[in-house]
């Protein structure tokens, strides 16, 4: 082998390994899996989601506008409704929904549906938000 075609060799994996890398990263970033995410206006430090879009699914992620974090609001079987802010408890990184629960892409923290840590490095659950309904929403009480 010549030198030449040794290091167009080595070129390519290394090419290949870095479009990899950054492929995993951007996946990272995207918004949680499987669930749309819905944008939302904040008034008086509070937003609100329809509780007609619960008919088709107990969980909704929103994005509230001009806020660092998304959050999961999920209809509880009683009929209540439970609001998660999708910040990692370990150093404050957004978290995504995964499957039947959140991860971290940052430092691999996981938690349940409920916001209970199933692997650190995170030690706390994930941040309750206060929620109130009406007939027609729910309205999300958020921390500045």
């Amino acid at each position: 082998m010549q030198r030449r075609d040794f290091i167009k060799g080595t070129c390519r994996v290394c090419l290949l390994g870095a479009a990899g890398a950054s492929l995993i990263n951007l996946a990272a970033c995207s918004p949680s899996i499987g669930i749309a995410v819905s944008k939302t206006q904040v008034t008086d430090n509070k937003v609100s989601v329809l509780i007609a879009a619960f008919e088709k699914t107990p969980l909704q992620i929103i994005s509230p506008e001009k806020y660092p974090y998304e959050v999961a609001v999920q209809k509880e079987q009683d009929g209540t409704y439970k609001a998660l802010l999708l910040k990692c408890t370990h150093y404050d990184n957004p978290i995504q929904q995964d499957g039947n629960g959140y991860s971290c892409s940052f430092h691999g923290s996981r938690f349940d549906k409920e916001g209970k840590v199933l692997k650190g490095p995170a030690s706390e659950p994930l941040t309750q938000l206060k929620t109130s309904v009406t007939a027609t929403e729910v309205f999300v009480h958020l921390i500045n």
